[in-house]
């Protein structure tokens, strides 16, 4: 019982150290506040931390509290991968497609999605409250046979992830059908009548859609 209250006391006394250590090197303390999250300038390390008396702990604390108050809002409304019922054979590249809107309060600045697998990034364009956009994203299939499932997360500027996680999953197989069906796809848009709606010829030519330029990050 003695051990577990000097446990808890060395404890306490550790965090109470720890929440009131100020520092005077405080370009130090302005670095270690920028490592919390991806992107975030000194301007708002040197605001957060000023204001907190330069403790480095309360500091990081009023920073998330305000970012969460702050979060925009994704809402995932429809999947319009060409295809996207089909397999696809292995080792091959496709696109996958995603109607978007921004259903919170606040306008999309910086946003970009990543690709949780391997943290490629693709970045969007502003987008105002209440707007859609269509995101594609291109991919290669493993070279083997199976399940290829790719998650996605949308984060601001500053690094927060923010909205649901969207996941996609797709056989891969040798008889799949998915690149040929996106390929006659490209084509018979390329090929449309100048007069032809240009959402009928091809769900690419949309507003809001991202060249592949636009899109890597």
């Amino acid at each position: 019982m003695e051990d577990n209250q000097m446990d808890s006391e060395m404890d306490t006394n550790f965090l109470n150290q720890f929440s009131s250590m100020v520092t005077t090197d405080k370009d130090d303390l302005i670095k270690q506040f920028q490592t919390i999250g991806e992107n975030l300038n000194y301007s708002t390390a040197t605001f957060f931390l000023d204001m907190s008396n330069w403790n480095l702990q309360t500091a990081v604390g009023c920073y998330f509290d305000f970012m969460v108050s702050r979060l925009p809002s994704m809402k995932f409304l429809n999947d319009l991968t060409v295809g996207k019922d089909e397999k696809v054979t292995p080792n091959t590249a496709f696109k996958l497609s995603w109607l978007l809107q921004n259903d919170g309060e606040s306008v999309w600045h910086g946003t970009y999605l990543r690709n949780e697998t391997d943290d490629r990034k693709y970045y969007l364009p502003s987008l105002s409250p209440n707007d859609t956009t269509i995101v594609t994203v291109d991919l290669i299939s493993p070279p083997t046979n199976g399940p290829f499932v790719s998650k996605w997360s949308l984060y601001t500027a500053t690094g927060s992830q923010f909205g649901e996680t969207i996941t996609s999953a797709i056989d891969v197989c040798e008889g799949g059908t998915l690149a040929i069906t996106q390929q006659l796809s490209q084509l018979q848009a390329v090929s449309a009548p100048p007069d032809m709606d240009p959402a009928v010829a091809s769900q690419n030519t949309q507003p809001g859609s991202l060249e592949d330029t636009e899109m890597w990050g």
